[in-house]
């Protein structure tokens, strides 16, 4: 894959649906998220048990996200000593509401997976292929973690892989957010990862990790099928794609805001993980 990724996002054929004609697939808007979930061995117990009862719940309500004008597309990539698309290595997957669950495996293998996804982020070989003749709105990027890389050649900041997603227009051209488990994980890693410390939430118990990555999903998702991505144009330059956060954010820290007990969660270390 070129490192600048500047091929024609819709240079692909596409793949036909049950759910939908193929006239009405094209006039739909996609808008594409992706979940990097670490399952490193220090997500064991009731870590990797909160993601996965989670995760189940936010696929089957992906689905009603969809509107009139947008479908919801997704991949979920784990990540520990091995790195695996979940949802399959052809593309993003129309929201089905099918949940398999996760199993930890190993160390840390952050940069490995950053490699991994940018390898996917591509409209000539990789997941958005299919989607010839449609619009794209940002893809949602989410990242969730509680260690730090153990795949480093100079540090365990992530700074290999995220430098390498770093030239990959689709990566710049989303909206990430990182949740970070727990004090131990690495706050520097998420920060590069998001590019903005105000999309790093960090979560100190089960509660907070189910309301956050919930809160996460709902907004982020709402935000991007709103919008328009420049990704599909050839021309465009890679530091002209990154979308704007403000409306983002906002709605993220109303939202945490708003409920006392969730406030709590952020502001409180009240761990009981394993």
């Amino acid at each position: 894959m070129p490192l600048n990724e500047t091929e024609s996002l819709f240079s692909g054929g596409m793949i036909e649906s049950q759910e939908y004609k193929t006239d009405v697939i094209s006039a739909l808007k996609i808008t594409p998220v992706f979940f990097m979930i670490d399952i490193s061995q220090s997500m064991a117990g009731n870590k990797i048990g909160i993601v996965n009862s989670t995760m189940e719940e936010i696929v089957r309500e992906l689905h009603d996200y969809n509107s009139s004008d947008s479908e919801i597309r997704f991949a979920i990539l784990s990540f520990g000593t091995n790195c695996t698309w979940e949802t399959g290595d052809e593309g993003l997957i129309p929201c089905e509401g099918f949940w398999n669950d996760l199993s930890v495996d190993g160390l840390t293998y952050f940069n490995t997976a950053c490699r991994t996804l940018k390898e996917k982020l591509s409209g000539t070989n990789g997941f958005f292929k299919f989607a010839a003749g449609r619009t794209i709105t940002p893809p949602v990027i989410i990242l969730l973690t509680d260690g730090y890389a153990n795949d480093a050649n100079f540090n365990s900041n992530g700074d290999e892989g995220i430098a390498e997603l770093n030239k990959n227009k689709y990566f710049r051209g989303a909206y990430r957010i990182a949740i970070a488990v727990g004090d131990g994980a690495n706050q520097t890693l998420c920060e590069n990862f998001t590019g903005d410390k105000e999309l790093v939430y960090t979560t100190h118990n089960t509660a907070a990790l189910r309301k956050i990555l919930n809160i996460v999903v709902k907004n982020s998702v709402t935000v991007s099928s709103s919008g328009v991505s420049q990704l599909n144009s050839a021309d465009v330059k890679i530091d002209e794609v990154a979308p704007s956060t403000v409306v983002l954010k906002k709605q993220l820290q109303n939202e945490v805001k708003a409920d006392k007990k969730i406030s709590d969660d952020f502001n409180v270390v009240d761990d009981d993980w394993d």
